[in-house]
């Protein structure tokens, strides 16, 4: 995902609208013409068509996830179950700014229109890190090696503008829920906390894992 936010004024411009923009892949792939894949476009009220509940929301009203369409950035990377690391889930990150300290993120099994939403993760600067009890930051990892070992990779940028974006994600901690941890035809039981992939035993990633295609040439990924 050196801690501080206190980056140079033109990466610290960057980093809210790169991460802002992270939605771009999945959402763009479930907000098509027409709105969602298999919901019928609002019916056309002056061809005396009938809405049959599909009628258009209030002017100025949409979902927040509209808000991060038409992105540079998303990216994929890899978790573990905290109670049981060698259990690992790639999850692809697509997520906004709430404000200069703190980002929110929904999490895919994939990017096409059928992935599945399988989390939630917010991220914070290590300034607010920092501030919290003992017992809060038990909930929450950093992201150093990750970046580091090529765990985390934009979907969208190459190059130079993904080195900086990932750099500046680097110093960020984490906190992440997978609410679909089990179960292969709806979500099973409670939300489970996971893990970034550190380095160091117990977080590092199983010789088993199977990375996707975007994470497979991962240096220092396996132990």
């Amino acid at each position: 995902m050196t801690r501080s936010l206190a980056l140079p004024s033109r990466l610290r411009a960057a980093l809210p609208a790169s991460i802002a923009c992270l939605a771009c892949f999945a959402a763009g792939a479930l907000y098509g013409a027409g709105g969602l894949r298999g919901t019928p476009a609002r019916a056309d009220s002056e061809s005396g068509a009938q809405g049959h509940g599909t009628a258009a929301p209030p002017a100025g009203a949409k979902a927040p996830i509209q808000e991060v369409l038409h992105c540079p950035l998303a990216f994929a990377g890899i978790h573990l179950l905290k109670e049981m690391p060698e259990w690992s889930r790639v999850a692809y990150h697509f997520c906004k700014p709430v404000n200069a300290d703190l980002n929110q993120c929904v999490l895919y099994d994939g990017t096409g229109p059928d992935a599945k939403l399988i989390g939630i993760e917010y991220l914070v600067s290590d300034a607010v890190y920092q501030k919290m009890p003992p017992e809060e930051k038990a909930y929450w990892h950093d992201h150093k090696h990750e970046v580091d070992a090529g765990l985390l990779k934009s979907l969208t940028q190459t190059g130079e503008d993904e080195r900086k974006t990932l750099a500046a994600v680097r110093p960020l901690w984490g906190k992440v829920y997978h609410t679909w941890s089990s179960g292969l035809d709806y979500p099973r039981g409670p939300a489970r906390l996971y893990w970034s992939v550190t380095g160091e035993a117990p977080y590092i990633l199983s010789p088993d894992a199977k990375l996707p295609p975007e994470l497979a040439g991962a240096a220092g990924a396996r132990p």
